[in-house]
């Protein structure tokens, strides 16, 4: 049964698969990237336990290609996706919803912000 909805999706429904891999997309890279703070490596002494991927990214400097490359992959990826689905109502609310959450965390004025304090990182003294 998974493998014949699978099929449809992927052979017939070309503008859903991509919907839903601009949805698995958007989730895996807004918790790696936006949310999960930290630095697996252990010499830097936690100088960036309060810190997203994100903001470590190119040591906090703005627009440069890898900031603007993470900020294309998922643009281009509700351009399929949107495209993919004939713009029907549904799928292009998911797509939107899915982007501008992304890119609007990826705004400089965004650096090192916290909405209502959620994700933020409290030390007892």
């Amino acid at each position: 049964m998974p493998e014949a909805l699978l099929s449809y999706v992927l052979l017939y429904a070309t503008g859903l698969a991509w919907t839903y891999v601009h949805l698995i997309h958007g989730v895996l890279t807004y918790y790696l990237l936006h949310w999960h703070k930290g630095s697996p490596i252990d010499m830097d002494q936690g100088k960036y336990d309060k810190l997203t991927f994100w903001e470590q990214l190119d040591d906090g400097v703005q627009n440069t290609t890898n900031r603007k490359f993470f900020t294309a992959v998922p643009v281009v990826l509700f351009l399929l996706a949107t495209h993919g689905s004939d713009y029907r109502r549904q799928p292009l609310g998911v797509n939107l919803a899915v982007v501008l959450v992304l890119v609007i965390a990826k705004f400089s004025g965004m650096h090192k912000v916290r909405l209502f304090g959620i994700g933020e990182v409290k030390y007892n003294a």
